[in-house]
């Protein structure tokens, strides 16, 4: 509506009415005006004439007015011939809306070189509609309003009658709409051209950090920390559904401590153990196989070398919070379970309820440890001890 307000501002200071002066003659319920592209023409040579009008529209009374006779394909303006024209959008103010039509002209005439050629009188008619009540109007009586001389010289610099030798502009509504649109549109890709530079800057960052910022023992690995986790927890969902169809066996009791044992490692302090497969040929036993790398994968071997007794360690150690004491407690048992069950003989019973429970400790380590293992997350846990990175710590023990 701002926009709107600064057009209808423009056309009213193109007849010398200014915003200030308004109110002026905010009663008349209809002002019109001509604007042609050029006051001086050659016969024969096309040229612009634009109609202007503001019409009066507010809550007590609204004009309305017969534009099915100024339209190009109807309206005449002899001795001027009508080549075609345009109705452009409509703009509104609190009180007016303005129309405008822009009609394309030639004269042709061999008497006319040297004189004035006027544009013909236009009568528009139009009425008030005033309203009385939210469903009730009042039709006031038709009214004509009677546009304005306007003259163009054929083969001269300016017609008689013009009060300024300089042509005004040519622009109408349509083409500041079209202006309006093509800014628009590239303040949208320049946006959008914006962001995706924003992107590329914030990739190019994080590699930038992930390549110097990196352990050393991280940059060897074949497959980085976050990959090893979401294997494992494909692994356990796995044991889960093989668990509720079969029940539990020492061979799924064996594949769940073999993925436990990974989590388990980075619980402690630790970084889990990866390798290519090709170089761990003959080590399959409590390892846990990962596909890595795109388009043509590799299979990693991927172990946990920590065992009931290294947690029980841990927790004998101290220094731990009591949140995270019983979680190491609740983990130790499960591996324990696991182990048991593993390597107990054949024919040995199977406490279905301990295993259960075991599992659910599995993946509620998988998810602390998931999150401990995220960048944000290494970052503050290197500076409390002291700036050095957790993998290089484990390493070095």
């Amino acid at each position: 509506m701002t926009r709107h307000r600064v057009l209808a501002a423009i056309a009213l200071a193109a007849v010398g009415v200014s915003t200030a002066g308004a109110q002026d003659v905010s009663t008349d319920p209809l002002q019109c005006w001509w604007r042609t592209s050029t006051g001086a023409v050659r016969v024969g040579e096309p040229f612009s004439v634009v109609l202007t009008c503001a019409v009066l529209e507010t809550d007590a009374a609204t004009v309305v007015v017969d534009q099915s006779r100024l339209e190009p394909s109807v309206v005449q303006f002899a001795p001027f011939e009508v080549l075609g024209g345009s109705h452009g959008a409509d703009l509104r103010t609190d009180q007016r809306r303005f129309f405008q039509y822009e009609y394309r002209l030639r004269l042709i005439s061999e008497t006319m070189f040297g004189r004035d050629a006027a544009l013909p009188e236009t009568k528009i008619s139009y009425r008030v509609q005033s309203k009385v009540g939210q469903k009730t109007a009042i039709q006031g009586r038709d009214q004509t309003y009677l546009m304005p001389s306007q003259s163009v010289r054929v083969m001269s610099l300016v017609p008689a009658d013009a009060s300024d030798i300089r042509d005004t502009s040519v622009e109408t509504f349509g083409d500041i709409d079209q202006r309006a649109f093509r800014a628009n549109l590239f303040t949208v890709v320049g946006g959008v051209l914006f962001v995706v530079a924003g992107l590329l800057a914030l990739l190019a960052l994080v590699r930038l950090v992930r390549r110097y910022g990196a352990p050393a023992t991280a940059a060897e690995r074949p497959i980085g920390d976050a990959a090893i986790l979401r294997g494992v927890g494909r692994e356990l969902t796995a044991v889960r559904r093989a668990r509720e169809s079969s029940g539990w066996t020492p061979d799924l009791a064996g594949r769940a401590l073999s993925a436990l044992r990974i989590p388990a490692t980075y619980a402690v302090g630790r970084s889990a153990v990866a390798s290519h497969r090709s170089q761990a040929a003959g080590r399959g036993a409590g390892q846990l196989v990962l596909r890595t790398g795109w388009p043509k994968g590799k299979d990693v071997a991927v172990s946990g070398p920590v065992t009931s007794q290294t947690v029980a360690r841990e927790v004998a150690r101290g220094g731990a919070d009591a949140k995270r004491t019983a979680m190491l407690d609740s983990l130790a048992q499960a591996l324990n379970a696991f182990t048991v069950t593993q390597y107990s003989r054949a024919d040995a019973k199977v406490d279905d309820a301990e295993l259960d429970a075991a599992l659910d400790t599995a993946f509620q380590v998988l998810k602390r440890v998931r999150l401990e293992q995220t960048w944000i997350m290494k970052r503050l846990a290197a500076r409390r001890r002291g700036a050095v990175p957790v993998e290089t710590r484990a390493w070095s023990r």
